[in-house]
């Protein structure tokens, strides 16, 4: 149960990280000013920035069904000791 946890933690940090890049990599598309963030929000499909949220909730769910099942098989451990 501990590796799981260790590998939903994984995925979790990789998800997060994946969604920044896409970000990233949708604000640098534009060639315009950063400071006209709305101007990119408005201009990018909602379906396109969907796909950048439902990443970054997937993997904070996972990181922290991960931080729950890591911590749950440590504190049965240390009950039963």
């Amino acid at each position: 149960m501990k590796n799981l946890g260790l590998i939903f933690i994984l995925c979790g940090v990789i998800l997060i990280g994946l969604s920044g890049l896409e970000k990233i990599l949708i604000f640098s598309s534009f060639n315009g000013n950063i400071h006209q963030m709305q101007a990119v929000v408005n201009l990018t499909p909602s379906y396109i920035w969907s796909i950048t949220n439902y990443t970054f909730g997937f993997g904070l769910l996972s990181l922290i069904l991960g931080l729950v099942l890591f911590f749950l098989r440590n504190s049965n451990q240390i009950t039963k000791s």
